[in-house]
């Protein structure tokens, strides 16, 4: 009777990737431990207004302490994302995992400077909370889709297409929504196309190509 033996497991990403995922976990489980009730309307503020959703002030708001915690947590998995499709591909920059971080600061910086140019920052409260709940959002569902991938790397290219529809998703919804935002609260027409074309669209644009010149290179 022959023997069964048993062959062990070759993972195309690094070991870390798992320890940062662990990491990303125990973020949410502080995160419900001091803040419980952050979980049961966080999906309530896809169909409404962020600023009438009552954990909002405090746990959307950009200074709130749960607010980073939950951004952290983004930080971590969006990064980790971005090492795991570099890894597929070949293409090693320890740098990319802060990607994720500076865009968001970008974003928070732009938007504060869009609001002090244009004299309307009190009116662009609403998208600091949806630009939060956003990556919020976007770091709750990252962490499933990232185990799943470190167990199926043989199907790790449909896993890049569900990144890059879960990316581009979030990003269309948070534009939509801030248009939105901005034409109730009566913000000019030519402020809002200045800020999507320089802050929104523009940046995207620079780094995809600027991406794909290093994949060439």
């Amino acid at each position: 009777m022959d023997e069964m033996q048993l062959i062990e497991r070759e993972s195309m990403f690094p070991t870390w990737v798992l320890y940062a995922l662990l990491v990303a976990v125990g973020i949410l489980a502080l995160v419900k431990l001091w803040r419980p009730v952050i979980f049961q309307y966080i999906t309530a503020t896809f169909v409404k207004p962020p600023s009438t959703i009552p954990y909002s002030r405090e746990n959307l708001s950009f200074f709130g302490r749960a607010s980073w915690m939950l951004l952290l947590n983004y930080f971590v998995v969006a990064g980790i994302s971005i090492s795991m499709v570099s890894t597929y591909y070949g293409f090693q920059q320890d740098l990319l995992i802060f990607v994720p971080t500076f865009y968001f600061l970008f974003q928070a910086i732009s938007l504060f400077m869009a609001g002090g140019v244009s004299g309307e920052l009190k009116k662009l409260n609403e998208h600091f909370l949806l630009l939060n709940f956003t990556y919020h959002t976007l770091g709750l569902l990252l962490i499933p889709l990232l185990l799943i991938w470190l167990l199926n790397v043989n199907y790790s290219i449909y896993f890049i297409y569900t990144l890059a529809i879960l990316f581009s998703f979030f990003w269309l919804l948070r534009v939509v929504r801030g248009i939105f935002f901005a034409l109730r609260n009566n913000i000019l027409w030519y402020y809002i196309i200045l800020y999507l074309c320089t802050l929104e669209i523009w940046p995207l644009v620079a780094f995809y190509v600027l991406l794909i010149a290093d994949f060439k290179r």
